[in-house]
């Protein structure tokens, strides 16, 4: 600065007064303007539906995995029971276990009783009656009177 002669700065006020004044409203900005907060509100909208669905496919999708890895080791756990299961059931594996553990031994001829080869219906039945035979003079069936 120089070699330049400063000026002092000076300011005027003016005293306006514009609370009487109203601006005047254009209907054309307006409508343009409403038109615009409409179409922005719009494309908000479809935006957070968009959004909303997306992720509700990505979380259904992470669902269906982590239903296929427990699907999965179900599976694997149920191969794993039916294993077991067969190998307990091995006849050999309970002959040896009732022979070694509990002492027991194989049944004597004496001690088998044949199911299904003989009849097990007694050889003269008595059948019951509904309504006895009397013969005449006699109180007693007439089976019952022959023996």
């Amino acid at each position: 600065m120089a070699g330049r002669a400063s000026l002092p700065d000076t300011y005027f006020v003016k005293r306006i007064d514009n609370s009487r004044l109203r601006r005047e409203v254009d209907g054309e900005k307006r409508r343009e303007c409403y038109g615009l907060l409409g179409l922005g509100s719009l494309l908000f909208l479809f935006g957070l539906l968009y959004g909303f669905e997306h992720f509700a496919c990505v979380r259904h999708g992470y669902q269906i995995e982590e239903l296929k890895a427990q699907r999965s080791a179900l599976e694997h756990w149920n191969r794993e029971l039916r294993l077991r299961q067969a190998a307990l059931a091995d006849p050999q594996r309970i002959d040896l276990l009732a022979r070694k553990g509990l002492g027991l031994t194989p049944p004597t001829p004496q001690q088998l009783i044949p199911v299904g080869s003989q009849p097990r219906i007694p050889v003269n039945p008595v059948f019951a009656q509904n309504a006895p035979k009397l013969e005449s003079g006699s109180l007693l069936p007439r089976d019952l009177a022959t023996r």
